[in-house]
């Protein structure tokens, strides 16, 4: 099967959900076939999923002050600061991909493990315990990379990818964060807590639970191979052939009204969202 290849270099916040919300909506009125993208970000910026509260949890006053852009995704999970690393996104129908929201997740994911071990990380799936949902109490720190859902991705222990699925009209879309490395500091000076306390507990978890590619790989690893990995990944555990292409002028246009008039406005990034299904990262 022929998937359309999408390279883009740093972006800003908003264009990036632009994109990728442009291309899920060409998709759906039949005028592109199934994307794989990869992306990265400038200047940094605090992501946060559909429903979060913007105002409860995070601290508008140090984003600023970091001169860290805000944005707030299409797909449900907790925020997540993109930083040092490369984000990737699949558009695909549910006929192509078929299976439930967790099986085709986990399938997704597979790609991405295969991916990281061939950069010698030893990555793995995780897998809770028969039972835990989403509601579990270790799933409700405002910051996506504080615990492991179903089939994420950890090694050593540590989660290292963090991704979210939205569908609708029959197409799926998954997006994710693959850091090469975190600055904890930072990640909890764009968060709210209760005090300068609460921050230090908060910094030391993350470090214990979290970790970028270069942080757990057994050498450096470039962003550029990477990126090459994952799309050899892609290929050959879907029996993919990726092809280079570009968005089309429907997508680049719908992508300008969507900077303008969703992702860049102030009442979209701080009001909590409504319908879709979506996996929770």
């Amino acid at each position: 099967m022929k998937v359309r290849l999408l390279i883009h270099g740093p972006g800003k916040g908003k264009y990036n959900m632009a994109v990728d919300e442009a291309v899920h909506n060409a998709y759906q009125r039949g005028h592109t076939g199934p994307t794989l993208r990869f992306y990265r970000w400038k200047p940094a910026c605090l992501s946060v999923g559909r429903f979060q509260d913007v105002r409860k949890q995070v601290n508008l006053e140090n984003l600023r002050q970091l001169g860290i852009d805000l944005v707030r995704r299409q797909t449900g999970g907790r925020a997540v600061l993109h930083d040092d690393e490369l984000t990737y996104s699949l558009v695909i129908s549910e006929r192509l991909l078929p299976g439930s929201i967790l099986e085709t997740y986990k399938a997704i994911s597979q790609a991405l493990v295969n991916a990281l071990r061939n950069l010698g990380v030893p990555a793995q799936l995780s897998e809770l315990e028969k039972g835990v949902t989403a509601r579990d109490p270790r799933f409700k720190g405002a910051a996506c990379f504080s615990a492991a859902s179903w089939y994420e991705i950890e090694a050593h222990g540590k989660k290292i990818i963090g991704s979210a699925q939205f569908r609708k009209g029959g197409v799926i879309l998954q997006h994710g964060s693959i850091p090469l490395s975190i600055d904890y500091a930072k990640l909890v000076k764009c968060l709210k807590s209760s005090s300068q306390a609460h921050a230090g507990r908060l910094e030391s978890m993350l470090s214990n639970k979290a970790a970028g590619v270069c942080q757990l790989a057994p050498r450096p690893v470039g962003i550029d191979e990477l990126q090459e990995e994952l799309i050899q990944s892609f290929e050959i555990t879907f029996g993919w052939k990726l092809e280079k292409g570009s968005l089309s002028p429907e997508e680049i246009a719908e992508t300008v009204k969507l900077c303008q008039s969703k992702y860049g406005d102030d009442t979209w990034t701080m009001k909590r969202a409504g319908a879709g299904v979506n996996y929770e990262d």
